[in-house]
């Protein structure tokens, strides 16, 4: 008889279970403020004062266009020489623009005689406070120097020693000794001022005003201002001797010929 085989059992297999995953919940989002800390508000800080610089540095260009025109145009040679000097003028009544600027261009031998002698006009007794020693040598002992600018560089002088500044008399003794007696004159009224007892500066001016020289009106301007009890009444006496030099100094008339001033403004004279 022939065995029979048992059949193999039937394979188990677990039941196929569905997978369930559970989703871990997002980590919440943290904002700028709470990523960075303190270093948010110091950035936004920093970004907010760049801004306000490039803003700053913006508004001051663009404040200034008004003296980089004139400066163009005043060294421009291709530019007529009256533009030119109505370049200088503008530039000379510009607060914004200092004494040592304006000094530096009145230096400048390519420019127009009348933009020069404006610039140089327009100086203060500011331009000689700085450095009384040293402004009163390079006036002094500067060569080639035409005799209009010596004298409209020496003006700082006067009206700084009014103030009381003190200036070496070395150099205003070799002032005193200049060939043209105008700027004797002016340097002979700042050493009158240094030592207002000292009896030879105001009697050089008194008697050059009691004299019958052509540069009278000026020795009486300035002996005016050296007598004068208050600083505002010498200073106003100096002005009217600085108007005097425009039509009565003969280098500095021919400079300003064809041309006056109305109020402050630089105008050409009307034609006849």
């Amino acid at each position: 008889m022939e065995p029979h085989p048992r059949p193999d059992p039937p394979e188990f297999r677990f039941p196929t279970l569905p997978i369930i995953t559970v989703e871990a919940p997002a980590p919440p989002r943290l904002t700028q403020r709470e990523k960075y800390g303190g270093l948010f508000y110091l950035g936004l800080v920093g970004l907010i004062v760049v801004v306000a610089l490039v803003a700053w540095f913006a508004h001051g260009v663009w404040s200034m266009r008004g003296v980089w025109n004139s400066i163009y145009v005043l060294h421009d040679e291709h530019r007529p020489p009256a533009e030119r000097a109505l370049a200088a003028d503008a530039l000379s009544r510009d607060p914004r623009v200092n004494e040592r600027q304006r000094w530096d261009m009145c230096l400048r031998k390519p420019l127009p005689d009348l933009a020069r002698y404006r610039l140089a006009e327009s100086l203060s007794a500011e331009a000689a406070r700085a450095d009384p020693r040293g402004y009163a040598l390079t006036v002094a002992r500067s060569p080639g120097w035409p005799p209009w600018l010596r004298v409209l560089l020496v003006r700082p002088m006067a009206y700084a020693a009014v103030r009381g500044t003190t200036f070496p008399s070395a150099p205003l003794e070799e002032l005193r000794r200049d060939p043209d007696p105008v700027i004797g004159l002016w340097a002979t009224f700042v050493l009158a001022e240094a030592d207002r007892q000292a009896p030879e500066p105001r009697g050089d001016l008194e008697r050059a005003c009691a004299g019958d020289g052509p540069n009278r009106a000026l020795a009486c301007l300035l002996s005016e201002a050296n007598r004068a009890a208050r600083p505002i009444d010498r200073i106003e006496a100096l002005d009217r001797a600085t108007v005097w030099l425009r039509a009565n100094h003969a280098p500095s008339a021919r400079v300003w010929e064809g041309w006056t001033v109305d109020g402050s403004r630089l105008v050409p004279k009307p034609a006849p």
